[in-house]
């Protein structure tokens, strides 16, 4: 998804490279967090991001499991802390593919006895409750068209390039066919089965070896890492540029996660 936009960015902005005329700031740099498999960039401290999102899932979910328990219902609430696919820059943590391949099974929601009325009744009284803590998606687009610009000048650089041609050499190496497009951070051999297999778990042995030898790759080449911190250079002076109403986002933003994460140290 971030990389069609991107494109559309680049075509927006007519260059015939991107990345020529853009100021960069090396200084700002990628975090790679293995614990919770996820690439830090310097605008996730102001966008709609993947670590917010999951925050606030888990609040609505918590608030769920508290009605369906006045129910006399279960409602499996996920953790905030489970790590999830880090789909950035593909298959990167190593321990991660080793136990998950490129994605864990996460448990979440009512068990399928759950009448239909409690869920109706539940989902409306979370979302009177849910007002104050729900972010406005379309208030963070400025924030995603900054990153969309970050990303499309860095994917137009030699450098970028250059470190996606290691990994795939790399990939050749140990025995799997690298998809090239601008947007493709898997195998060959690990697409088909995730669209062949369909979360058949007699399956993921296989998933986890391919996942594994990608994230393998991506280490010895250091791919996460690095492009990573092209594109983290690349937003640095955009997030200058726009710093007032960053700021501004950012702190309805953290206003919001702050209700959130009250929510789940004290609901559950």
């Amino acid at each position: 998804m971030k990389k069609s936009a991107a494109l559309l960015a680049c075509i927006a902005l007519a260059l015939s490279s991107c990345s020529s005329n853009a100021e960069r700031d090396t200084s700002r740099k990628a975090v790679l967090d293995y614990s919770k498999n996820y690439v830090h960039l310097p605008l996730d401290e102001y966008a709609f991001d993947e670590l917010t999102l999951r925050t606030v899932s888990t609040a609505w979910h918590t608030l769920m499991s508290e009605c369906y328990a006045h129910h006399g219902q279960s409602y499996a609430v996920p953790s905030v802390d489970t790590p999830q696919p880090g789909g950035l820059y593909g298959s990167w943590n190593v321990e991660y593919a080793k136990k998950y391949g490129y994605s864990q099974k996460e448990s979440r929601g009512s068990d399928d006895s759950a009448p239909d009325d409690i869920n109706t009744r539940c989902q409306e009284e979370v979302k009177a409750a849910f007002s104050d803590v729900e972010l406005d998606e379309k208030e963070y687009r400025f924030v995603g068209e900054l990153n969309s610009q970050a990303y499309t000048y860095a994917s137009q650089t030699d450098e970028w390039k250059n470190i996606r041609s290691e990994w795939w050499t790399c990939l050749r190496e140990r025995g799997l066919t690298p998809r090239e497009g601008e947007s493709d951070w898997m195998s060959e051999e690990g697409a088909h089965l995730m669209t062949s297999s369909q979360g058949n778990e007699e399956a993921k042995p296989e998933e986890i070896r391919l996942a594994t030898i990608e994230a393998e790759c991506n280490q010895k080449v250091g791919m996460a890492q690095r492009l990573g911190d092209i594109e983290a250079s690349y937003q640095g002076p955009l997030i200058e540029k726009n710093q007032a109403k960053l700021n501004q986002l950012k702190e309805e933003k953290e206003k919001r996660v702050a209700k959130a994460r009250e929510i789940i140290a004290t609901r559950q």
